[in-house]
C-alpha cells in the first residue's frame, strides 16, 4: 500500500506517463496478432496457440499436388514488428504528461461531479483532449516512421477527421464513467486501460486501413 500511495502520489507523473506508453505497446500488440489472425484466418487459430497449419492456395481454386505442399506454420508465419511497438509506446510516453496536466487543470476548471460540470468535462476533453492526441498520434508516429514532415502532415489530414468520428463515439461515455466514478488520482491510469482498447483500432487506422 506504501507503493502505491508514492506511485499515485508523490510519483503520479512517472505513474502515468509510463502507463500510458505501456497501454500503448499492448494495444498494438494485440492489433498486429489481429492483423496476422486476419490474414491466416482459421478455426483453432487461438485455441491452438497460432500452431495450426494453413494452406497457401485458396479454398476456392483446384489445388494441385505443388500446392498442397505449400503448407506453413502459422506460428512461423507470425513476426512481430517490435520497431512499430517501441514507436507506439514512445508516443505514449509523450501522451502521458499531457493527460497528467490536462486532467488536473479540468478538475480546476469544473470541479466536483454535477451533471453540469461531467458535462462540461467531458466537453471539454472531446474539444480539446481528443484532437490534441491524434495528432500526437498520426504526427509522432508519422515523424518516426517518414522521411518528410509533407507525408506526416498529409496523414494527419486524411485520417485525423475518420479518427475522430469513432473517437466521438467512444470517449464520451468512457469520460463520463470516468468523471463520475473514478478519484482524480486513478483518472489518468482509468484513461490509459481504455486507451488499450481505443489503441486498437488506432494501430488498424494507422497500420491497416487504407485510403485515398
Amino acid at each position: 500500500m506504501h507503493i502505491l500511495r508514492k506511485l499515485f502520489g508523490r510519483y503520479l507523473l512517472v505513474t502515468n506517463t509510463i502507463s500510458c506508453g505501456l497501454m500503448m505497446a499492448a494495444g498494438d500488440m494485440i492489433q498486429q496478432r489481429r492483423e496476422h489472425w486476419k490474414r491466416y484466418r482459421y478455426e483453432d487459430y487461438f485455441s491452438s496457440g497460432g500452431t495450426a497449419r494453413v494452406i497457401a492456395a485458396s479454398p476456392e481454386e483446384d489445388t494441385t499436388e505443388e500446392e498442397e505442399k505449400k503448407i506453413m506454420d502459422a506460428a512461423t508465419l507470425y513476426e512481430h514488428n517490435y520497431v512499430r511497438t517501441r514507436n507506439m509506446t514512445l508516443v505514449g510516453l509523450i501522451q502521458g504528461p499531457f493527460h497528467h496536466c490536462f486532467y488536473g487543470l479540468l478538475e480546476k476548471i469544473a470541479p466536483g461531479k454535477k451533471a453540469r460540470s461531467i458535462i462540461k468535462k467531458t466537453f471539454l476533453d472531446q474539444l480539446i483532449a481528443s484532437p490534441t492526441c491524434l495528432i500526437i498520434f498520426f504526427g509522432g508516429l508519422g515523424l518516426m516512421e517518414r522521411d518528410k514532415v509533407e507525408e506526416a502532415y498529409r496523414e494527419i489530414k486524411v485520417k485525423l477527421i475518420e479518427a475522430w468520428k469513432v473517437d466521438c463515439c467512444f470517449w464520451p461515455p468512457a469520460q463520463c464513467v470516468n468523471f463520475l466514478f473514478v478519484p482524480l488520482q486513478y483518472r489518468v491510469l482509468y484513461i490509459n486501460v481504455m486507451t488499450m482498447v481505443y489503441d486498437i483500432f488506432l494501430s488498424h487506422i494507422k497500420y491497416d486501413a487504407h485510403y485515398d
